[in-house]
């Protein structure tokens, strides 16, 4: 069952020790989603919907900075059907669990795919992966994608 907007506050991820608070990005100035200033926190798009909400609600975040690991730094070991939780400024929690896992090239990301409507609630998490040593950069994207898990009965 989706729920009413309500800004997204905090995530966490027990099994892998995800606990980062969010904030609001926008749009980088090259066109991309913005990475939150500080790396120890996630960053909800305020272009998509809410965590909860029906929608996709993106969350991109730092794998690393220049002084360690950041928030998004163990999301490569989450794995389907491990728990993803966001607290929201409403005192509810918008519970979701992995579903899918994709690295995809930089050159070659599916915008559409990753960023796109979904019909019922859905939870997309985007980080960097693959380091290219000679370019120091990233060379491709961790998406993770969670859905809220199934009614009991």
């Amino acid at each position: 069952m989706a729920l009413p907007p309500a800004q997204p506050v905090k995530i966490t991820a027990k099994r892998i020790g995800l606990s980062a608070f969010v904030e609001a990005v926008g749009i980088a100035e090259d066109g991309s989603i913005a990475i939150p200033a500080d790396a120890a926190h996630a960053g909800w798009y305020t272009g998509s919907v809410t965590p909860g909400e029906r929608g996709n609600a993106i969350l991109a975040g730092h794998l690393d900075s220049t002084s360690g690991p950041a928030a998004f730094y163990g999301l490569g070991a989450l794995r389907e059907g491990d728990r993803i939780a966001v607290q929201r400024r409403d005192g509810r929690d918008a519970v979701f669990t992995v579903t899918a896992m994709s690295v995809y090239a930089k050159d070659a990301f599916p915008s559409q795919a990753v960023y796109g409507p979904t019909p019922e609630p859905q939870l997309t998490l985007i980080t960097c992966a693959d380091w290219d040593e000679d370019s120091r950069t990233y060379r491709a994207n961790l998406v993770i994608t969670a859905h809220p898990p199934p009614a009991p009965g």
